[in-house]
């Protein structure tokens, strides 16, 4: 501990970014939070991100380790289990980085509100010359950040923000392996006996770009689905609240990725269907259509 500033402990997962490694290691190097453990893992990068971080390391030290792709739950959970040692640990990603002050902030609010196990921020969103273009919706920090409402979609936590205590995995658990959507089962799993704090001011650069604009959209969709069987023991009432805003997230996936087919599919009939009775009939055979299309 540095004048009673407690450890925090960064885990940069790495995934062929070595157009944007330099930008965001450095971005927590240059922190003015000095009590940082920085943690990078190469998850089998086929581009030149291991010799950019390798020249880092030859004027800042932190620890490094290159595996063999193991994807990017695994990678976190390496992260956290075989390196962390701080009081705090904190993910971003290679494509990410951080506002100057992102760490000191973040520490002091969790130092003074004991009884958060999790805090997060807004963020600038920028392009891939890292040009803020926009920020993600302002009101979606201003609620509660509640189990009901982050699996409604009624806040958002952008994973580049969080900064968690150390001993709340211990006590839910680390990322699950066999999910795309990690991140969200994680949040959900801290809300539902944790409290989580935000911070409306935004602390970090998310990177949107042509290799991250997620092509997996849709199997992402599927994943949430996956998520959602993990919650089967809550109310009814609650559940299918839950299980009808993801369907409608989905849909909308689905508008985004292809808004051709999209223009066909969802001809005037069947946005009957979707406000009938037979909604879930609709939905299972939009699922279906969906599936085929992605098999092409």
């Amino acid at each position: 501990m540095i004048n009673n500033h407690p450890l925090v402990s960064v885990i940069v997962p790495c995934y062929n970014h070595e157009n944007y490694i330099k930008e965001c290691l450095l971005s927590v190097i240059n922190q003015s939070y000095k009590n940082i453990e920085l943690i990078v893992i190469d998850d089998g990068s086929s581009d030149n991100s291991i010799q950019i971080i390798n020249q880092l390391r030859t004027d800042y030290e932190f620890i490094f380790e290159a595996q063999a792709n193991r994807g990017i739950s695994a990678t976190l959970n390496k992260g956290i289990q075989k390196y962390a040692s701080g009081k705090y640990i904190s993910i971003l990603a290679s494509d990410d980085f951080w506002h100057p002050n992102k760490l000191e902030k973040q520490v002091a609010f969790m130092e003074f509100n004991k009884g958060f196990a999790m805090v997060c921020s807004n963020s600038y969103i920028v392009n891939s010359q890292s040009r803020v273009d926009t920020f993600f919706n302002e009101k979606l920090f201003d609620g509660l950040y509640s189990f009901n409402e982050i699996a409604l979609g009624k806040c958002l936590i952008p994973a580049l923000t969080v900064l968690i205590r150390r001993d709340t995995f211990d006590r839910v658990g680390y990322f699950d392996e066999n999910l795309l959507i990690e991140d969200l089962d994680m949040w959900l799993r801290i809300s539902y006996s944790f409290k989580i704090g935000v911070l409306k001011e935004k602390l970090a650069y998310y990177r949107k770009h042509s290799t991250n604009v997620s092509s997996r959209s849709l199997a992402m969709s599927a994943s949430r689905f996956k998520i959602l069987k993990k919650w089967q023991h809550l109310p009814t009432n609650i559940y299918t609240k839950i299980e009808r805003n993801w369907e409608l997230i989905a849909l909308n996936e689905f508008w985004d990725m292809y808004p051709d087919e999209a223009i066909k599919y969802f001809n005037p009939s069947f946005r009957k269907l979707l406000n009938s009775s037979y909604r879930k009939f609709a939905f299972k055979y939009f699922v279906r259509y969906v599936l085929k299309l992605n098999l092409r």
